[in-house]
């Protein structure tokens, strides 16, 4: 099966696969782990908007990124479409990224109470206002996330697309599930086909992709031009590595523990650079998705948990990935 090269506004990507933008799971260590592994565009966590305009040096944080990272789009969220402009500019001026992504998708329920994320999918008319203010503040190109609209009963993403793309977005991603639905059930792809049945600008797909197949799948049954992977890269990274190997149909196995090691101690060591001690406390949920289905986890983890020192917690992990020791 043939897939054309990405364009997003005037970004080509080499393969059509995206990160995800997730909330304490995507932050810069992680980014640098899964462009190394072949993801061609990674997003920020969400940030709030409000965050940047307060200049919150934690949403600052967030929102930085390393130069390998590029390209790399930061995602913004809020309920009031002027607050999503005046960040955009901020952070133009400060970041320069290559996207700035508009979040209609958080199905978190504070979030959506206020309007927020999700929130948007009630009313696709904010939607449009929003991206408006948004694609008139800056010059980086908009991209903006939705998710298939509040319930089963009432979908509105197709029109929330179509008000996208007369705004002057370059492009729109769909996670397939509802609002309602969170992140249970299964995705509706049959969604992100009506959407890209109705717009012209690059529709990227969301929802569900876990492996090679999965993805090829969802490129055959949407049509849709980028595939976006969520939570099946929460833990493996190397995803990306096997759906570039399902597009350019060659075969892929699954890496060892020991094959896995230099690209752990990798995102160890700039985890500890960029953060210091919080960037041990936080590889703690790493490691842990790393050594998931490996003999002895259980017991490995428990070791991590313990510790906090940077050397001895890397002495632990080199140990049990290339089974130096039985733990």
């Amino acid at each position: 099966m043939y897939i054309p090269l990405l364009k997003i506004a005037g970004i080509t990507l080499e393969a059509p696969l995206i990160l995800a933008p997730m909330a304490n799971v995507t932050d810069s260590p992680y980014r640098l782990m899964c462009r190394l592994n072949g993801a061609c565009l990674v997003y920020t966590e969400l940030i709030s908007a409000e965050g940047i305009l307060h200049q919150s040096k934690k949403t600052w944080a967030l929102a930085g990124f390393q130069p390998e990272e590029r390209p790399i789009g930061v995602q913004i969220f809020s309920h009031n479409p002027e607050a999503l402009a005046q960040a955009a500019i901020l952070i133009e001026e400060k970041l320069k990224p290559e996207i700035i992504d508009l979040n209609f998708g958080c199905p978190v329920p504070k979030v959506v109470k206020r309007g927020a994320g999700a929130g948007f999918m009630k009313d696709p008319e904010r939607i449009a206002e929003a991206i408006s203010k948004v694609v008139g503040a800056v010059k980086t190109p908009v991209t903006a996330k939705f998710r298939s609209g509040p319930s089963a009963s009432n979908l509105t993403v197709v029109e929330a697309a179509q008000a996208a793309e007369a705004q002057g977005a370059a492009a729109v991603t769909v996670h397939a599930r509802t609002t309602d639905q969170g992140f249970q059930g299964h995705a509706d792809w049959e969604v992100i086909a009506r959407v890209k049945q109705a717009v012209k600008i690059p529709v990227i797909g969301n929802g569900d992709v876990v492996d090679g197949n999965s993805m090829l799948a969802l490129f055959q049954e949407t049509g849709c031009d980028g595939a976006m992977i969520g939570r099946g890269v929460m833990g493996n990274p190397w995803i990306f590595q096997e759906c570039r190997a399902a597009l350019e149909s060659r075969s892929w196995q699954r890496l060892t523990p020991a094959q896995m090691w230099p690209h752990i101690e990798f995102h160890y060591r700039k985890a500890v650079e960029l953060k210091k001690l919080n960037g041990i406390w936080e590889m703690r949920r790493y490691l842990s998705w790393y050594s998931k289905g490996i003999p002895g986890a259980a017991e490995f983890r428990q070791r991590v948990f313990h510790s906090e020192d940077p050397d001895h917690v890397l002495e632990i992990s080199r140990k049990f990935f290339l089974k130096l020791v039985t733990v």
